[in-house]
């Protein structure tokens, strides 16, 4: 009989992780399901984006058909080599795109990022090529983020 407890006792918790690991990809839309796995970038528009003030409005356009329009909610030059710029947007759920730039020892610029929603199913990380051209490559934020909500 303590057997038979044990095993409805095992049972019950695999079914209850089973249940929770489906309920928290339920409901989360694809804001980018319209738009390219990969969309070549513009290094004037990355530098662009980082002159942007805080509280300013600002259209990033990525290109003719994605643009990322927000407020910008914080632009911080933290160290001497490292400056980050973070808008939000409500066009995308309130998805932020968050863009950093750092000044190597040589003075040339790299810069990394990601546009993001944790409500949403898919999101943008800015990858760089061996011929130093920057992309955004798609993701799928089950894959980024770690569910914490049970």
């Amino acid at each position: 009989m303590k057997t038979l407890k044990t095993l409805f006792s095992l049972l019950l918790c695999l079914t209850t992780a089973v249940a929770f690991s489906q309920k928290s990809d339920q409901g989360k839309q694809k804001f980018f399901a319209s738009y390219p796995e990969s969309i070549q970038l513009s290094k004037n528009i990355l530098q662009n984006t980082m002159n942007a003030s805080e509280g300013e409005e600002v259209i990033v356009s990525f290109t003719s058909d994605f643009r990322f329009k927000g407020t910008v909610i914080s632009n911080l030059k933290k160290y001497d080599n490292l400056q980050s710029v973070m808008i939000k947007s409500p066009v995308f759920g309130n998805a932020i795109f968050q863009l950093s730039r750092i000044t190597n020892p040589d003075k040339s610029f790299s810069y990394t990022g990601r546009i993001i929603n944790p409500e949403a199913a898919d999101g943008y990380e800015i990858k760089k090529d061996k011929y130093d051209n920057y992309s955004f490559v798609k993701f799928e934020t089950k894959r980024i983020l770690q569910d914490c909500s049970f």
